[in-house]
C-alpha cells in the first residue's frame, strides 16, 4: 500500500461488511445472512462489462446516465434483428485477462451458461428481464462474435450486459479451479477476481483491497497506478479520512456531505443522480388496501418542502415508476401535488373517514427521519396518526404498514428493469415479500411479447395505472456525491474510471454504509 495517498494513488474508504467483508461472485445465489457480493464499485476494478450507459451532466452540473447511449466497453460493438428478437455482439480482439488468456464469445457463452445453472439474481436479469429463455440461445459465432436469440422483442436488450452479475469471467482459467463437486469454481471465483478489468487485485485482507493498474486494458493502462480500498465502519470515520488527507476520494455522500467539501479549494467535488426515494404502503393488507388512502396521502405531502429540508435542494421530484434517466419515462400521469382538501376528500369517501393511527418505519439515518417528521405532521390533518419506528433489526419480509425506501438503488437506468425491480421482484428483494400482485406481475412480464413498436404504448398505459393505483408515494429523485482531494489525477473523475463511473447507474449511499444516527434521538 501506498504510505500515503498521492495523485496517482487513490484511497478509498468504503463500508467495511459491504465491501470490504465480500465476495467476488456475484452469481452466487446470496439472500440475508449469507456472505454478499462486493458491490459494483468494488466488482468493477478487476473486471469489466460488455457495455455501459454514456454519463452526461444537466444544466447544474449533476451527473446522470443516458440510458438509451451505450457505450463500449468489452464489446466493440452490437446489432439487432428481428425485430429485436436477435442481437449479435462484436467483442474485442486480443485482450488479455489478468491470468494472460485472451477474451473470447466462449467466456460470454460460459459467463451466460453459469448464470442460469448457479440461479441467483443475474438469472432473473437475464431470463426474466432480458429475455433469454435458456442458455442454448447464446452462441459464439466465431472467436469474438456472439449471438443471442431471445424469446421476444427487447430493444434495450443490450444494457443487461452492463451487470455485475454476470460478469464476463476468464473461463479458462476458472476452469482450471472446477471440480465435480464444483462445476463453476464457485469456491474459488468467490475468493479471486479474474476479468478484463482496468485493475488487478493485488492483495485482500478483512481491512483492505489494493489494486495495481493494467497496462494490457483496451484503453490503455488507467490513469492512476494503484488503489486502495480501506474498509470503514461508520459514515463519518470515512469523511474524516477526507478530511485529514488520509484518504483522497470518497463517493456515495448525502448532500449535506458533499455540502461540507464543496468551494473549498482542497477538493474537487461532482453532483450524482441517484434513483428515487419513496413513502412506501403495505396496499395487501388494511388500511392501505384502500386506494383513497393512499391517493389522500399521496395529495397531502408537501413535496417542495421535503426536497427543501430532507434532501437541502439536491433533488428532484419523482413522477413516474420509470425514472426520467430512462427511456420511456412520462411525468404527464402524475396528478399529485400538495392538496391538502383533496386529501380530505378523499379520506371522506374512503373506507377509513375518521381516520386511523399506522406506523411508519424508517432507516437510522438522519435524512429518513426528517423526511419521517414531516410525513407525521403533513398526515395528522388527514386523520392519520403516525407512529414512527426505527427499523434498525427489522427482520427481512416482516410486514409493515408504511417504510420509507430511502434510495432504490436500481442497478440499471431502463424501463423494464424500473417496474420490474419495484413490481415484479425476484425472491430476496424486499418489494417481493411485502406486496405480491400477478396482476401487475402478468403485464409487466407481457411487454416483451409485444412487438417493439407497441412496448412505448404499453409503457405510458403502466405508468398511469400504476400511479392511479398509487402503490407508493413518489418522493424524489435524489442526488448523491463524489468528493477528491484536488491534486488526485484528472482521469479518476473521467467516465473511463468505472470504480466512479459506475456509481452513476447503480448502487449510491451504502458506499460508505448506513449515516447512522450518532447521539440518542428524542422525538
Amino acid at each position: 500500500m501506498p504510505s500515503s495517498p498521492s495523485p496517482r494513488n487513490l484511497v478509498w474508504p468504503v463500508d467495511r461488511g459491504g465491501g470490504i467483508q465480500a465476495t467476488w461472485d456475484p452469481d452466487q445465489p446470496h439472500m440475508e445472512g449469507s456472505a454478499q457480493p462486493a458491490p459494483y464499485h468494488t466488482i468493477h476494478l478487476p473486471y469489466e462489462p460488455l457495455t455501459t450507459p454514456r454519463i452526461a451532466a444537466d444544466a447544474d452540473g449533476v451527473l446522470y446516465p443516458v440510458a438509451a447511449s451505450l457505450q463500449s466497453r468489452l464489446a466493440a460493438g452490437w446489432e439487432s434483428a428481428g425485430g429485436d428478437r436477435t442481437w449479435t455482439f462484436r467483442l474485442r480482439p486480443g485482450l488479455p485477462s489478468h491470468a494472460g488468456n485472451e477474451l473470447t464469445a466462449d467466456d460470454v457463452v460460459w459467463m451466460v451458461e453459469r448464470v442460469f445453472a448457479l440461479r441467483g439474481v443475474g438469472l432473473w436479469r437475464l431470463r426474466r428481464l432480458a429475455g433469454i429463455n435458456a442458455p442454448s440461445d447464446v452462441e459464439a459465432l466465431d472467436r469474438h462474435t456472439v449471438r443471442v436469440r431471445l424469446r421476444g422483442p427487447n430493444p434495450q436488450f443490450a444494457a443487461y450486459f452492463v451487470f455485475a452479475t454476470g460478469n464476463v469471467v476468464d473461463s479458462v482459467e476458472a476452469r482450471r479451479h472446477a471440480t465435480e463437486e464444483d462445476p463453476w469454481a464457485s469456491a474459488w471465483l468467490s475468493a479471486n477476481a479474474c476479468g478484463f478489468g482496468q485493475f488487478s487485485v493485488v492483495r485482500h485482507d478483512d481491512d483492505e483491497i489494493e489494486y495495481a493498474a493494467r497496462a494490457e486494458h483496451w484503453m490503455g493502462r488507467p490513469g492512476v497506478d494503484s488503489i486502495v480500498q480501506v474498509g470503514v465502519d461508520s459514515r463519518s470515520e470515512a469523511l474524516n479520512m477526507l478530511t485529514s488527507g488520509e484518504a483522497n476520494m470518497a463517493l456515495g455522500l448525502y448532500p449535506e456531505e458533499l455540502l461540507r467539501f464543496e468551494g473549498r479549494p482542497e477538493f474537487t467535488t461532482r453532483r450524482v443522480r441517484a434513483n428515487h426515494s419513496t413513502l412506501e404502503f403495505n396496499w395487501s393488507e388494511p388500511p392501505f388496501d384502500d386506494r383513497k388512502v393512499r391517493q389522500a396521502v399521496c395529495y397531502a405531502l408537501p413535496y417542495d418542502l421535503i426536497i427543501d429540508r430532507v434532501y437541502a435542494g439536491r433533488a428532484r421530484r419523482s413522477h413516474s415508476p420509470i425514472c426520467s434517466t430512462s427511456e420511456l419515462h412520462t411525468a404527464e400521469f402524475d396528478p399529485y401535488r400538495y392538496d391538502l382538501e383533496r386529501a380530505r376528500t378523499l379520506m371522506r369517501e374512503s373506507g377509513h373517514p375518521d381516520g386511523f393511527d399506522t406506523e411508519l418505519w424508517v432507516k437510522a439515518s438522519y435524512e429518513c427521519l426528517r423526511l419521517a417528521h414531516i410525513v407525521r405532521d403533513a398526515l395528522a390533518p388527514i386523520g392519520i396518526g403516525v407512529d414512527v419506528r426505527l427499523d434498525t433489526r427489522l427482520p427481512f419480509g416482516t410486514k409493515v404498514p408504511m417504510w420509507v425506501k430511502e434510495e432504490c438503488s436500481h442497478a440499471l437506468y431502463e424501463p423494464m428493469y424500473d417496474v420490474a425491480h419495484d413490481y415484479d421482484p425476484p425472491l430476496g428483494m424486499w418489494g417481493g415479500k411485502i406486496n405480491v400482485d400477478r396482476e401487475w406481475s402478468s403485464r409487466i412480464r407481457a411487454i416483451h411479447s409485444a412487438d417493439s413498436r407497441e412496448q412505448p404504448r404499453i409503457y405510458r398505459e403502466i405508468q398511469r395505472d400504476l400511479m392511479e393505483f398509487a402503490a407508493c408515494a413518489h418522493i424524489a429523485e435524489i442526488e448523491t456525491g463524489w468528493v477528491f482531494r484536488a491534486d488526485v489525477d484528472p482521469w479518476a473523475l473521467d467516465p473511463a474510471f468505472l470504480g466512479a463511473a459506475t456509481t452513476v447507474w447503480s448502487a449510491h449511499r451504502p458506499i460508505l454504509g448506513l449515516r447512522e444516527l450518532e447521539d440518542e434521538y428524542e422525538w
